[in-house]
């Protein structure tokens, strides 16, 4: 399993959640939690991890969008979106 953190998740059901963390195995969400302290095997990225619905099972998919503007909350000219798995 691995474990992720970024500035912020969007979940479309939740909104932006701030400094949070999410597990991933096979390429799926497992869980998603608030990232309260420093933990081990977390690799954190700048920018902010999008969740989109996999229709074909209904799981979480996370993609990093990076860079990404914090003051509009948008993606900027030149913004990459990559599959964390």
């Amino acid at each position: 399993m691995k474990r992720y953190a970024a500035h912020y998740i969007c979940h479309p059901d939740k909104g932006y959640l701030k400094q949070s963390l999410i597990e991933v195995e096979q390429g799926r969400v497992v869980s998603i939690r608030p990232l309260v302290e420093e933990e081990e095997d977390v690799a954190w990225y700048p920018g902010v991890i999008e969740l989109t619905r996999d229709e074909a099972d209904g799981s979480w998919i996370p993609y990093l969008y990076y860079p990404f503007d914090f003051k509009t909350m948008q993606p900027v000219a030149g913004t990459q979106r990559r599959l964390l798995r």
